[in-house]
């Protein structure tokens, strides 16, 4: 019998700002045809659980990214991960005893590539010069391959949203809310 598994795409840049539009009832279909089982989409920002036999996420990773080309004609990067790596990355969030209130959030920007340590040690740095000089009180800390985020006055206000990031670690990357990140946990069957 052949091992199945809960998996969850991460779509990057869709439906954002007009560009690279995809309905989720078409992405949904897309990912059937692909022969994924028990497929669910969340918002229009291309979060997708499904079931497939088990897989190396690359390999799930590269047969999403050409049926989206394939069948929509746009180039989209995606990470999946595991029912399991969902829980682990939500587990390791470094700010989950902190209380968010007013407009402050938890933000998870997933990363294609791990970066470098010298890239790593470039954020830490910038860190620590915006707190030096009263900068926002946002906080930033990387574990493996997801950049965790305390915004604390607005996602596109904060010195850490993902397109600093991107140009700091020199990575692709995918962002969302701790919200998101736990309703496609519970989607996802996570306990």
């Amino acid at each position: 019998m052949i091992k199945r598994e809960v998996y969850v795409s991460f779509l990057r840049g869709i439906n954002v700002g007009g560009n690279k539009i995809i309905p989720m009832v078409d992405l949904k279909r897309m990912f059937e045809e692909l022969g994924f089982d028990d497929v669910k989409t969340y918002i229009q920002s291309g979060n997708v659980v499904f079931v497939s036999p088990k897989k190396a996420p690359s390999l799930l990773e590269q047969a999403i990214t050409e049926g989206i080309k394939n069948q929509f004609g746009i180039d989209v990067g995606n990470i999946v991960l595991s029912k399991e790596k969902l829980e682990k990355t939500i587990e390791l969030n470094p700010f989950r005893q902190v209380k968010t209130e007013g407009g402050s959030r938890i933000y998870f920007t997933l990363m294609m590539d791990s970066p470098s340590k010298e890239k790593v040690a470039a954020l830490e740095e910038m860190k620590k010069k915006i707190t030096m000089t009263g900068g926002a009180d946002d906080d930033v800390r990387v574990v493996g391959r997801t950049i965790y985020v305390l915004c604390r006055n607005g996602w596109s206000k904060s010195p850490f949203n993902s397109s600093t990031t991107e140009k700091v670690l020199k990575v692709d990357t995918t962002s969302r809310n701790f919200e998101t990140m736990s309703r496609l946990a519970e989607m996802a069957g996570v306990r």
